[in-house]
Parts: C-alpha cells; structure tokens; sequence
C-alpha cells in the first residue's frame, strides 16, 4: 500500500462490515505508527499538543518569577542558563503547541468538512507527526543540555555543539509542520465532494488554505536563517552569528522574527476559521456574507507575513511598510468580530452547542485584536516600543488567543475526536483561566513596555509600577498553565471507557463533518454526498425539508 493510496469505497467497506463485523479505527501501538486513518493520526497531534502546551505555560510561569527580581538573575544559576528557558517558552509555545494543535484539528476536521474520504497523503502526515515529535524532543533536550538559540555572553565550544543541535531540532520541526500543512492543503484542493468550490469552502478549512500560503510564504525563511546560523557555528562563514561579543543575542535576532508582529500572528489564522465554524451554529443561521468573511481571513493572513522583516540585516522597524502591517492587522479581525456579531444577532435557533465553544471563540478573537492594537502602537515610532516588553506582550497576547480558539475547536469537534462531548464545566473553566490569564501575562507586559520595561529582563528598572507588572505577568502565566490543565483534564476525562456517547450532530450543524457518526467510520461518510450548493449543505437540507404546516396543508 503506497502513501497516497485512497480509502476503500463505500461499498467494499459495508462488505467488510457485513463478514467481519463493526471496523475499528484504532487497536493500539502499532495504529499510532503505521495507520492511514485521518482521525488517527489527528488525535495524535492533538493530544500531544496540549501536553507540551501545559509544559510550556508552566515555563512561562517559572521565566516570569525570574522577570520579578531581575537584579539579581539566579533562579536558573546565571544569565545563559535564563535566556534558554526564556526562549524555549517562547519558541516551544509557538512551534510545540499552538502549530500543532492547529494542524491536528486540521487532519481530523477538514476532510470531514469538505466531503472527503481521507487525508491526502496520510501516511506522510503521520511521519510528520514522529518527525516533529523527535524534533522536539532533540530541540527541548538540547536547549536543557546547554544549548537553545544563542548565549548573551558569547557562545563556548560546549555551547556551540548544544546550540547546533537545537537549530536540528527546530528545522525537523519546521520541515514537520510544513510536511503535515501540505497534507492539508492538497486535501482541500483535491478532495472537495461534487459542487464544493472554494468559495463554499467551510470557513475552518477555508483559513487552514490561507494559513498555508502563509507559512509556506514564510517558515522557508526561517530555515534559511537556521541553515546559516548552523553554518557559522561549525566553521568559518561569511556572517557571524555566534554572539561574539558580551551581551549580544545575534542568534536570537536572526531567528527571533518569528515570533514578533507580524509573523506571530500567523499562529492565529485558524482562530478566525473556527470563528466562522461555530458561530453561524450557535446561532442557527448561515454566516453573515460568507464571501466576505473568507476574504477577511485572507487579509488578516496577508497582514501576516513576516519573512521580510529581517531585524539581524537592517533596521526597518519604522519603515512604512512595518507600520502599514503593524497597524493594519487589527482590521480585519475588528470586522470579523463584527460579523460575528450580526450572525449571532440575526439568529433564531436555541441549540445545545456547549457555551465553551462560543464563549471561547468570541474570546480568542477580543484577545488577538487586544494584541492587534498593541502591534499598531508597537508600530509607531513614537510610542517607542521596540524592544521593550511590549514585543513579549504581543506575543502572550496571540498565544492566548490560539489557545482559546484551540480549546473551542476542541469542544465543538469533541463528538468527532472522541465519539463523545467533553464536559461543559472544565471547559468554561479552561477558557476563564486562560482568558483572564492570558490577558493579564500579555496585558501587563505590553503596559511595562510603556515604561521601557525591556523584553528580556535582564536589568531591575526604577519603577514601582513595573514591578507590579512584572508580578501580574508571573501571576498571569501560572493562571495559564492552569488553563491549560483544565483542557487536558477534560480530554482525559472524555477518553473514560464510561464516558456517554455523542449524537452523530448533536449541535444542528451546518457543514459536513455533523453528516457523519461520532467518532467517523473509515471511509467517513457512509452514503455518497449529494452535490453541494452553499456554504451550508446540511442547513440548506434542513431548509428544504417540508415544515409540520406545510405538510398538514398538503393533507
């Protein structure tokens, strides 16, 4: 069987049930390795994801008693051994648990949603799930051994060997991520049911479309800069990149643009997909101009590439072009916000989709336009922001916001990733405790920033007001790490063997994926697809369907 080999056929699949009885998708051990099944391999990186997620929001909260006392730097046993842990939370947060999770809502949900069979060269988004898994694994352990992303007080031979191998780690990730996101793309294209363009595209599998033109746009940069820093440090090049001089992080500046506006709101483009796909159920209507949502999300992912802002080469923070992207990011996001809000008003069904989805969703998005009007003011010169904690603002900002958005999909696809709902209350919990938290650890910094608190605090600054900062941030993060475990608790206690099973569409869904059983049988659908002709296909049957009135006037 070759990687791209299709699922059996409708018809094959029933014979098989007929002889052998009821199909399994998952046995155990040797289905995690060698399955084809998108919804296998799906909750293998969805699950994986929200473990590193805990990890990394407690290291956020263990950097962040360091940012209290940052006159005395000892927490970690010096300032080297700091910046390590301080940049694995923020690269591990971004590439470790926000990417992935994305990407595995993505394998599971976007061939449903499109009327698919199967993933598109599942066999390839499974190897890229070990391939990132082991690059994380060298990325973390290396950074732990020494390494990381740079020394601030130039880098030892010792040092030189661990940061190679943490640049490894990272490019495996990368390579990953990009390898599974093709996956999905080429799905999308590919393997639309009749009818479906990609104007009908549901708005979820619409944003995964746009977040891949914009990582492949980008993340390519990225290994370029990982290739050329790696170069450097094992022998004579034509750059120097390996900090030779005390204090400086030249390694970081090459790598770290990344992680700051614009790039790092590339992480959030699914947010605004899951945003079209919950909202239109929870109110019982179609989405406000479906058209014009999936343009906006297309706007907010072009205000997102950050493969030219290229600090460690030229200065171009208050270029125009800088300004232009910084201020503009927060647009479409306050429209979609807007359209949100007229399908929520314009609604007319009471339905039992759980608040966690639309509470947290309506959240992510106040969240990331919050750190869209931080990115404007970072933006403009005369606010002064650039490299204060601003910058690590904006980044907890979005993260929060991912987060969220992470944890309504999850709530609302439960049926699909489990075969039952996750519980209503550990949800409401997990999106209170990472919505307040976030916002405070990103809040706080961004406001620090005004008072030229720096991004990586390595000096006390004279301010009162900033050591209070410093506490809400540290405060902030540890509300988020334990967010983050109320998540992991409720997908724990979904995977109970006495957890109650779903309804196939328990929430009067609108696209295709409630078409299906809870959890999917391989094949997924277990009748041809009717040709599509909206946004909506399920709504648009229900709409046809003849009303009790209408029936007894016939009679």
């Amino acid at each position: 069987m070759t990687m791209t080999e299709a699922p059996p056929t409708t018809e094959v699949a029933e014979d098989a049930v007929e002889v052998a009885g009821p199909p399994s998708r998952v046995v155990g051990f040797y289905d995690w390795i060698s399955s084809s099944d998108h919804t296998t391999i799906g909750r293998l990186w969805v699950y994986t994801s929200v473990i590193v997620l805990v990890a990394m929001a407690a290291v956020g909260a263990i950097v962040g008693i360091e940012g209290i006392d940052a006159a005395d730097v000892d927490l970690f046993g010096g300032t080297n051994e700091y910046f390590r842990y301080w940049s694995l939370h923020r690269m591990g947060f971004a590439l470790l648990a926000v990417a992935p999770l994305f990407i595995g809502l993505a394998i599971l949900v976007v061939p449903l949603q499109i009327g698919a069979t199967n993933l598109a060269f599942p066999r390839a988004a499974l190897a890229a799930f070990w391939t990132w898994l082991a690059g994380g694994i060298i990325l973390t352990t290396a950074t732990l051994a020494g390494g990381g992303w740079g020394a601030l007080d130039g880098v030892t031979s010792e040092e030189s060997d661990a940061i190679a191998l943490t640049l490894v780690g990272t490019g495996m990730v990368i390579v990953s991520l990009l390898a599974a996101l093709m996956c999905v793309v080429t799905t999308v294209i590919a393997y639309r049911t009749d009818g479906m363009s990609l104007l009908r595209v549901p708005l979820f599998s619409w944003s995964m479309l746009v977040t891949a033109a914009v990582w492949f746009l980008t993340l390519p940069i990225l290994l370029v800069n990982l290739a050329l820093v790696y170069v450097d440090l094992r022998g004579p090049g034509p750059f120097v990149f390996g900090d030779p001089e005390p204090g400086e992080r030249l390694i970081l500046t090459q790598l770290g643009w990344a992680l700051e506006q614009p790039q790092v709101f590339a992480l959030a483009i699914p947010a605004l997909g899951i945003l079209g796909s919950v909202v239109p159920v929870s109110a019982g209507v179609r989405n406000s101009r479906h058209w014009l949502m999936a343009t906006l999300i297309g706007v907010y992912g072009l205000f997102s590439i950050g493969g030219w802002y290229q600090p460690a080469f030229n200065d171009i923070d208050q270029d125009l072009l800088f300004v232009v992207f910084g201020i503009g990011v927060g647009v479409p996001v306050l429209a979609l916000l807007g359209g949100a809000m007229a399908t929520l008003v314009g609604g007319r069904a009471s339905v039992a989709l759980p608040g966690t989805a639309l509470i947290g969703v309506l959240g992510a998005v106040l969240v990331l336009l919050a750190a869209g009007v931080s990115a404007g003011a970072r933006a403009i010169d005369a606010f002064e922001l650039a490299g204060t904690a601003a910058v690590g603002g904006i980044f907890a900002l979005v993260m929060a916001a991912s987060v969220l958005a992470g944890i309504a999909g999850l709530w609302f696809w439960a049926p699909k990733l489990s075969g039952i709902t996750f519980s209503e209350g550990l949800g409401r919990l997990a999106v209170t405790l990472v919505l307040f938290g976030g916002v405070a650890a990103g809040g706080a910094q961004v406001v620090a920033g005004f008072f030229d608190a720096p991004d990586l605090a390595l000096e006390a600054v004279d301010e009162d007001i900033v050591e209070v900062l410093d506490v809400v941030t540290f405060v902030g993060w540890v509300v988020v790490a334990a967010g983050a475990l109320a998540m992991l608790a409720g997908i724990a206690r979904a995977l109970s063997p006495n957890a109650p099973a779903a309804a196939d569409d328990p929430w009067d869904g609108q696209t295709l994926e409630w078409a299906t059983s809870s959890p999917p049988e391989p094949g997924n659908f277990a009748e041809p697809l009717e040709p599509v002709a909206s946004a909506a296909p399920l709504l648009d049957a229900r709409e046809a369907e003849p009303s009790a009135d209408d029936e007894g006037e016939d009679a």
